[in-house]
Order: structure tokens, then sequence, then C-alpha cells
């Protein structure tokens, strides 16, 4: 990525050289109606005086460039943030003037981050609600369990998708060598991944076939790619990635073509939720959107925070007047009352319950 981005790695050291905090940044061009609001995103798009500058931002993200939902900013000890954090906001305002940003952005907090990052908002930043991410606790050992433990209208529903996986030609298959999934991943799949990210509603950060190439390389071992093949040709994958106790979903495309015909990514979130669950981790982390879909499998919600700060008198007018819409979000979808034990169902609780 580093053709259309630039990368910077922080280390914050005490005055006996220990380090203390770490962090990465990241320059970077967005469209604000790729992330916006819907009802401003259709009012950028429709006024032509912002198919200017003020439409194409550039950001100075303490961050990852994609979205994750999780953070890279480390503290050895976060109680000490007030001390620190300002120390580290300075280097990051001098590396959005050297890449004349339009803003700065730290992101992507849940909500046990809020108590050691209060001090951004004593440098001026903003705390804007993300769209939030959904999590599955694993306390199944594989998915015919999970299947077992589910009311039985929900898995009848699961059952129902399922079968289309038996029409001769299709199987499934989990790619874990390296090399492997670099001869499978071809240009022509990443395809697939492109159709995914055009109907998102909210619009992510588009990573290059050589980051996942790369990726799968360097993270040996940590990587796995889980593919639905139609006559040997790939019509559905999720790139995961297993670290300490958590198994990520990260990046996933198909076939739209044939998604209703075979429910290709209800049955590829099945074969991610199976492979987690043998992974024997403590979180699944299923990531953001498809809400409704998420907490029907079982998920969880877990509320995003982002920290925004303008930079020079036009981008403060325009933070200022536009607010909480800058970035699209709306209210978690309520967790489904899926499980008939009611400790199970309990394990994956974040709020009231849907029939």
């Amino acid at each position: 990525m580093k053709d259309v981005h630039k990368f910077w790695y922080i280390v914050v050291y005490d005055e006996s050289g220990v380090p203390v905090a770490c962090a990465s940044a990241s320059a970077m061009t967005m469209d604000i109606a790729d992330f916006a609001d819907p009802g401003l995103a259709r009012i950028i798009r429709h006024t032509p005086l912002l198919l200017s500058r003020l439409r194409h931002l550039k950001l100075l993200i303490c961050g990852l460039p994609i979205g994750t939902g999780l953070h890279t900013l480390g503290l050895a000890q976060r109680s000490a943030s007030p001390q620190i954090l300002p120390v580290l906001d300075g280097v990051i305002c001098d590396l959005a003037t050297e890449a004349k940003a339009d803003a700065i952005v730290y992101k992507e907090f849940g909500h046990s981050d809020l108590g050691w990052t209060e001090p951004l908002l004593e440098l001026g930043y903003r705390r804007l609600p993300a769209p939030p991410s959904y999590n599955f606790k694993p306390v199944f050992e594989d998915f015919a369990q999970y299947c077992a433990a589910l009311k039985n209208h929900y898995r009848w529903e699961v059952n129902r998708s399922r079968r289309k996986l038996r029409n001769p030609g299709l199987e499934v298959t989990v790619l874990t060598d390296p090399q492997e999934i670099v001869r499978a991943y071809t240009s022509e799949v990443h395809a697939l991944y492109h159709q995914m990210a055009d109907r998102a509603t909210v619009k992510m950060q588009l990573v290059p076939i050589e980051f996942l190439h790369q990726m799968s390389l360097r993270l040996n071992g940590h990587v796995e790619l889980i593919a639905i093949l139609k006559d040997a040709r790939i019509v559905a994958f999720c790139w995961s990635l297993h670290a300490q106790s958590s198994y990520y979903t990260m990046y996933a495309g198909l076939d739209y073509q044939l998604n209703h015909e075979f429910d290709l990514y209800f049955n590829l979130m099945y074969a991610v939720l199976d492979r987690g669950l043998r992974k024997r981790g403590s979180t699944i982390v299923f990531g953001i959107g498809a809400d409704a879909f998420k907490a029907r499998l079982g998920c969880y919600s877990e509320p995003l925070y982002v920290f925004g700060k303008a930079r020079g008198l036009l981008m403060s007018l325009i933070v200022r007047a536009a607010g909480n819409h800058l970035i699209a979000h709306k209210p978690a979808a309520a967790p489904f009352n899926i499980f008939k034990d009611k400790v199970v169902e309990n394990s994956n609780a974040g709020g009231p319950s849907a029939p």
C-alpha cells in the first residue's frame, strides 16, 4: 500500500529509555461520501460544489488505514495516559503538518477504552460513534454442536441454507499454507471482494491483492482463507486471522450472481463460525456490517468510537456543522433469542433480545 499511502511507527520512551507507548499512523485521502451518514452522503453527491477538494479529504490516521474495529495505540500503563497522550499527539500533529492533512483521526476504540482515551478530548478531539462490531463467544466445540443448541425454527433456517451446498460441484475448503493461498487467490478471485465492497452501505478502504498476499506470507500460520468452490472455482471466500486468543474475520467476497441460488453469504459465515469454534479461542470477531444477520447468528454487539480533530478554519467549520453525521451510524441490532439453553443465550447477550 506504500504507493498510495504513507506510514509511520511511533514509540514513546520515558526518561530512562523504557518504551511506554507505541502507535502506528498513516496518511490517506478519503471521500467523505463513502463513510458519512447516508443523508449527508446523498447531499454531498448531489452538490456540485462539494465535488471539489472539500469532498476528498486527506486524513492523518492514528491507527490502520483499513477498517478492522481495532486500534493500534498501546500503552504500558493506561493510567499514565494523561501524561503520555499529549506527548504522542504532539508527534501526530507534526506528522499531520508534514502530510498537509485536513484532519486527524484516532480509531477505533471500544467502550472499555473510553476512560483512558479521555485526555484526547482535552486536546481538542471530538469523540464520534462508529458502526458497531459484532462478536461471538465460542461456547461450542463446532458448528454441529452450535446447531444442536438452536431453537427449532432457527435450526431449520440454517439447515435450509446448508442443504444448498449439497449441489454437485460445490465444496467448502480451508487453506492454511501461505503459498497455496497465494496461488489460489488470483485477481479473478479478488474481483469478488470488490463486488461485496461495492454493495456495502459504508465504504471501507479497499486493499490491493498484494496486501492480502503479503499478509498471508508474513503472518504464516495465523492467516486462513476459507472458500466455497463451485466446479473448482472460488465463488465465495473469507480471509481470517487467528491471533492470540481471538479469531478475526477480515475480508470477504462472493459471486452475487450465484448468491441467492446457493446462499453463499450465509454458508460462508457458517463455515467461518465452524472454523472459529474449532480454534478454541475466547472470541470470534465478525466485525462491522450485516448487523441483522450477525445478531441472528448469535453475536453480541460492541460499540466503537473514533476521535477526530479538524485542522484549519474551514475544516473546523465543516466538522462543527456536520458533527455526528460525518460517520454513518445506526443503533446496533438487538440480539436474538436463538438458543434453547438460557445459559448459552446469556453468554452472547448484549442487550434486549428479539424473539
